[in-house]
């Protein structure tokens, strides 16, 4: 078996992603390039690693089959967290949190709509 080495989340302003990952999740850019089709940035936490795909203006990639359904979280204090990511504009995608085995879960938002998950032990 090999280590994923990032997930690629296509968004539609990276400067609005970066801030929301980074002030909201806590994850810090170590990467940034562009070219005339693409500024990709990629974004660490603690080994994780998250690469933002902007399709600069007239270039657009149509995805199809195999999207990734979200990107979950480990948190210890899942009220904090949500708390953190509300602030920055997050939508919650349940009407609270759901108990699924030993962990509670909750999904939200992230800036361009995709599904983020945060997990906490019950």
């Amino acid at each position: 078996m090999h280590k994923i080495e990032h997930i690629g989340v296509v968004v539609k302003d990276a400067e609005r992603s970066i801030n929301f990952y980074c002030k909201g999740l806590g994850f810090k850019v170590i990467d940034d390039h562009q070219d005339e089709r693409t500024r990709l940035v990629f974004l660490d936490l603690q080994g994780q690693v998250v690469e933002l795909i902007q399709y600069l203006d007239g270039h657009k990639e149509e995805r199809g089959m195999g999207i990734v359904d979200h990107i979950a979280f480990r948190v210890e204090d899942m009220e904090s967290a949500l708390e953190k990511v509300l602030g920055l504009g997050s939508k919650l995608l349940m009407d609270a949190p759901r108990q699924v085995g030993d962990k509670k879960i909750m999904f939200f938002t992230g800036p361009d709509g995709e599904r983020l998950e945060f997990c906490a032990k019950a």
